[in-house]
Order: structure tokens, then C-alpha cells, then sequence
């Protein structure tokens, strides 16, 4: 078994890492930290084989982090920034993923980390199976089967959600961050407590809000930093 430690500021960064590897059979969660201070002192109790590590944190950055280390396990880079790649190389670091990640990617970097340590097992990816590429959303009394890549936005409604797509408008019992956990693997980024988005429905953005062609939706204090890392690189 694979022990990684997730160190990223953001926690839906985290969540999202954390989904990626109880998807593995082979890889397990040690623990999670939101800065580098918080991953020494885990490190000290609790020595992993992989490190999933951002680079823009407060107070010591991943770059740094790692630097500090004496006995370095493999480290895989995840970011929303390009410009430290050649610097992250130059530790030697398995590998350096960009925000946000996709499965297929993730699955390529741990398989670098087998590679790398002599390891003779090797995950591939399934096809992707139909009901990946869909959500089954009941409302009206019916069944509606979504096509993911056609979903726009979501906005949450207390207790319900609008799901809004190139194709229909659909209101149905449910909460925008159950949806959240099964959306960010496809691209899309919440930018506001009340709305999760599609990256590549998104056509131009300002510091405040994102616009869809006719449809302009806010981004928080709380999800600027993250959205624009995500839009701006």
C-alpha cells in the first residue's frame, strides 16, 4: 500500500486529490495538511511514500517545503501555475500537474511513481463508462439523464439545485456540493457558494464575475484566488 500525504492551502484541492486516490486500490490517504508547517510536523509522526504537493501556500510554498526536506519521498506537484516547472524539475519531482486534474492525468503521474520506484504494478485506466459522462437527476416524477459536457452552470436553491445546460433548465432535490465532489473530476469550479461552473463554458471573466455568453454569475472573496489561478494560467 501507498501511504500519500495531500498538501494543498485549498481545500477542495484537497477533496479532489483525496477522491482521485480512494479511486486506486493500491494508494491510501495518510493524511491531509493545508500548509507546510502542518506537513513537517505530520511528516515527523507519520513518514508516506507520495506527496501531492501545491506550490502557492501561505507562508512556505511547496517549492520551499520541499527543499527543507531531509528524506525526500516521491513528490508529485499539483497546481494551477505553469511558471514553476522548470524549478520543480530541477528537484527531481515525479511529476507536476495543473489545475484542474483530470483521472486519466493522476492515474499517469502515480504511474511515473511505480516506474520510478521499481515497482511492478501498474493501474490503467477503464474506458469511460457510460454513466460517468452523465448525471441521472430525478425531478417531475422522471428520470432526466444530463449529458455533463452540456451542463453550464449550477446554482444552488436552499434545498434544491438548477442545473442549467445548452439544452434545458432542470430543478431537482439535491445540494450543489454533493454535485461538487462528482463535477470538479470533469472540469468544472465553484465560484460562489450558489454556483458551480464549467471552465469551458466560460468565455470571458473579470476579478467579480464570470460570463457564459448571456449569463453572468458572481465570484466570492471566498473563491477568487482559487478561480482565477484556475482561469488565469
Amino acid at each position: 500500500m501507498i501511504k500519500c500525504l495531500i498538501v494543498d492551502d485549498e481545500a477542495l484541492a484537497r477533496e479532489a486529490i483525496k477522491v482521485y486516490i480512494e479511486k486506486i486500490p493500491e494508494l491510501e490517504v495518510a493524511d491531509e495538511c493545508e500548509n507546510a508547517l502542518q506537513a513537517m510536523a505530520s511528516l515527523r509522526q507519520n513518514p508516506v511514500d507520495l506527496i501531492f504537493l501545491d506550490i502557492e501556500m501561505p507562508e512556505i510554498d511547496g517549492i520551499s517545503f520541499l527543499q527543507m526536506l531531509k528524506n525526500i519521498p516521491g513528490v508529485i506537484f499539483t497546481t494551477a501555475y505553469r511558471n514553476y516547472a522548470v524549478e520543480a524539475f530541477d528537484l527531481d519531482v515525479i511529476d507536476y500537474l495543473l489545475k484542474p486534474i483530470s483521472f486519466d492525468r493522476f492515474v499517469a503521474a502515480v504511474n511515473k511513481y511505480y516506474e520510478r520506484s521499481n515497482k511492478t504494478m501498474a493501474i490503467k485506466t477503464e474506458p469511460t463508462k457510460d454513466a460517468t459522462n452523465y448525471l441521472n437527476v430525478k425531478a417531475d416524477r422522471k428520470t432526466y439523464k444530463i449529458d455533463i459536457s452540456d451542463i453550464k452552470y449550477i446554482e444552488s436553491l436552499k434545498d434544491y439545485v438548477k442545473i442549467v445546460s445548452s439544452k434545458e433548465t432542470i430543478v431537482t432535490h439535491d445540494s450543489i456540493s454533493n454535485l461538487e465532489t462528482t463535477l470538479q473530476l470533469h472540469g468544472f469550479i465553484r465560484t460562489h457558494r450558489s454556483f458551480l461552473v464549467a471552465i469551458d463554458k466560460i468565455k470571458s471573466f473579470d476579478a467579480e464575475t464570470v460570463f457564459l455568453g448571456k449569463d453572468e454569475l458572481p465570484i466570492s472573496r471566498t473563491y477568487k484566488k482559487s478561480v482565477l489561478a484556475v482561469l488565469e494560467k
